[in-house]
């Protein structure tokens, strides 16, 4: 969206005056980036927020109605004046239009936009977007996540140091959360030391993966004020829409929950949220299974022999320890005839049991329907 808009106002600032060219040049955008151009072509130049096929049928139609214009009074008419008569005469979506220089409303328009101190996105950006991708996540029937940042023992930063210090380790992590972040994604300021990641169409999976590796290049960081060495760690939250909400509201109250129990598990974590969940019978299991880390350096495919399992976690053996609290990824046969059932979790519990074996149990996060649905064939009918 952001590299459509920056197109946009490059053509208004390049072609003045020559507005043939300006449309030839917004056209091409439009065919370059397809429909959703027209929204933000429009949002550009009137400030109205229309859905890709709305904007598509008032962009033709403006046109229309400037040709229509020129035609009647025997002169070229501006685009600007176009799409204020048509907005306010036809459409009539624009009831009380002010003119003001882009350049000016852009410069206003930043300085709310962003937070100055960080440059992520500001606070009331960060609520009208995620509100945005939720409707789109709704419409596209995808996955949308959120990370809930919180930097970790950073008062103890502002008390040592000053809030000099703190101010530059807030603007050190967060160019580290931009650097990491795709053009889609919206990383803005929460407020304080809590910063928080809007990532379209990621599932909890791939979220993990992108949390995991932002959270330990903070890690790795070196930090200095007056030549004192300043680390810094954080802990995330992570939820899903819409396995764990499916409003707004709901699914940053699932990331703080999912924060909170990172902060709760000794720091320095990405936890994701979870539903409490009802005890589950065990059967045993004795298949083999690939197990996957979870994490910035993506471990091999290793394998384990299982024991037992349930729709809630897995016991199994393997020649691999693991650590504590790491999150993985599990391939798991349920038949013959179909793909192993893929589900993620965290270790539990390790225990060697002899030289080179050891035993292991993974607690499974939240699952999908589908998923539970595949785990359900392995247990017998009752």
């Amino acid at each position: 969206m952001e590299l459509i808009r920056d197109s946009v106002i490059k053509s208004l600032y390049d072609f003045p005056g020559k507005d043939d060219r300006l449309i030839s040049e917004l056209n091409q955008i439009i065919s370059i980036h397809g429909r959703q151009a027209y929204s933000v072509i429009l949002h550009v130049l009137t400030h109205l927020e229309l859905e890709p096929l709305k904007a598509e049928e008032c962009w033709n139609r403006m046109l229309t109605h400037r040709k229509s214009l020129s035609d009647t009074l025997g002169r070229d008419i501006s685009l600007r004046t176009a799409i204020c008569d048509y907005f306010q005469s036809i459409d009539r979506s624009l009831k009380n239009p002010i003119v003001i220089e882009i350049h000016i409303f852009e410069a206003t328009a930043n300085s709310s936009k962003f937070d100055s101190l960080t440059g992520l996105y500001s606070r009331g950006f960060f609520d009208s977007a995620l509100e945005r991708e939720i409707a789109r996540a709704r419409r596209s029937k995808s996955d949308l996540s959120i990370l809930f940042f919180d930097l970790d023992n950073f008062k103890d930063v502002n008390d040592a140091y000053g809030h000099l210090a703190g101010d530059m380790v807030l603007r050190s992590v967060s160019r580290v959360i931009r650097e990491e972040t795709r053009s889609e994604d919206t990383p803005a300021r929460f407020g304080g030391e809590e910063i928080v990641l809007i990532l379209p169409e990621t599932g909890k999976v791939q979220a993990l993966v992108s949390g995991e590796r932002i959270r330990k290049k903070i890690e790795a960081l070196k930090m200095k004020h007056d030549k004192q060495p300043i680390t810094m760690t954080v802990s995330g939250g992570l939820a899903t829409y819409p396995i764990d909400a499916r409003d707004p509201v709901k699914l940053m109250q699932c990331a703080d929950n999912a924060l909170y129990n990172a902060k709760r598990s000794g720091k320095n974590n990405i936890a994701f949220y979870s539903k409490d969940k009802r005890h589950s019978s065990r059967i045993d299991f004795t298949t083999e299974i690939k197990i996957r880390g979870i994490n910035f350096d993506d471990l091999k495919d290793v394998t384990g022999i299982g024991k037992n399992i349930s729709i809630t976690g897995m016991r199994f053996e393997s020649t691999n320890p693991l650590e504590m609290g790491s999150k993985v990824q599990l391939q798991i046969p349920v038949s013959s005839k179909e793909a192993p059932v893929t589900v993620i979790g965290s270790v539990v519990r390790v225990e060697k049991i002899k030289d080179g074996q050891y035993d292991i149990s993974v607690s499974f996060f939240d699952i999908e329907k589908t998923t539970v649905d595949k785990l359900n064939k392995l247990f017998p009918e009752s």
